[in-house]
């Protein structure tokens, strides 16, 4: 009898070993990787990303409720992954003036983050910070009335690439329509006088239009905003220049040379979509 007893003990402890809640088999979900990436805006969580989302490569200031969207307003950008100490990014907006945020499928599948140059992000391209396998991105807001991010207009998030387009119209009416995939294919040049900041001169985007011959042209956006420009705009010390800003938006600016400075001087055409020849 006492072993019959002993018996019936083992097994009723093997038993419940195997029904406790995590032990055994059920152990893996308690250390499941999560579903999802996480985007916590001030101590809340915000959105979590999912792999389909994942594969449209979306901003992350498009990811954040309206009034977390303004760049200027980050003061701090926590990314937690595989990393035994999160990496801090602080004030991105300053730090990197012309690149915007990204989340995208990196190594394996799992989530990246990356800080894009807009027209790589638009392609899918390679971001120039990166940070693999994260499972969530931490981002501290600065007051409302610290003064940062108030002078970026519209509610921040930036522009869906894809929507981007130039209608061309000629002195004879007839029009078309340089789009987003032949514009971003366009070999980008310096802004005059630097290294970088990257963009297209205006005569580049006019003959990839069919424009090889122009006195006088109108350059506009749908807001009416227009500027009449001539010959005298296409010089070896006059430049329009046209960037992809990280709105999503095309600028012209005319920049110009005196001395051996370039700077911006008068002409500025911000979401420009149109080009009408006049002769």
């Amino acid at each position: 009898m006492r072993w019959v007893l002993l018996l019936l003990l083992a097994v009723a402890g093997c038993g419940s070993k195997h029904d406790a809640p995590g032990a055994g088999s059920g152990s893996g979900s308690a250390t499941a990787k999560p579903t999802g990436l996480a985007v916590i805006v001030d101590g809340k969580q915000v959105a979590t990303v999912s792999q389909a989302q994942l594969a449209e490569w979306p901003r992350v200031d498009q990811l954040v409720p309206v009034e977390a969207r303004r760049l200027g307003r980050w003061q701090d950008v926590e990314l937690v992954g595989a990393k035994p100490k999160p990496t801090d990014m602080q004030s991105p907006s300053a730090t990197y003036p012309d690149l915007v945020p990204a989340v995208f499928p990196g190594e394996g599948g799992e989530p990246s983050f990356g800080m894009f140059d807009a027209v790589e992000l638009a392609k899918k391209g390679k971001p120039q910070l990166r940070e693999d396998h994260l499972t969530a991105v931490r981002i501290k807001l600065l007051p409302e009335d610290a003064g940062r991010g108030q002078h970026e207009q519209g509610n921040g998030g930036g522009k869906d690439p894809a929507l981007l387009k130039i209608t061309f119209v000629m002195p004879d009416g007839k029009s078309s329509v340089l789009d987003h995939e032949k514009l971003l294919a366009l070999p980008r040049d310096n802004l005059p006088g630097t290294t970088d900041g990257k963009g297209w001169t205006l005569q580049t985007i006019l003959t990839a239009g069919g424009v090889t011959k122009f006195d006088k042209i109108v350059v506009s956006n749908a807001n009416n905003v227009a500027l009449n420009l001539d010959k005298t705009n296409f010089t070896a010390d006059s430049i329009p220049f046209v960037k992809l800003n990280r709105k999503g938006e095309l600028r012209l600016r005319i920049y110009k040379k005196t001395g051996t400075e370039w700077q911006p001087a008068g002409g500025d055409v911000s979401d420009l979509d149109g080009i009408q020849v006049l002769k």
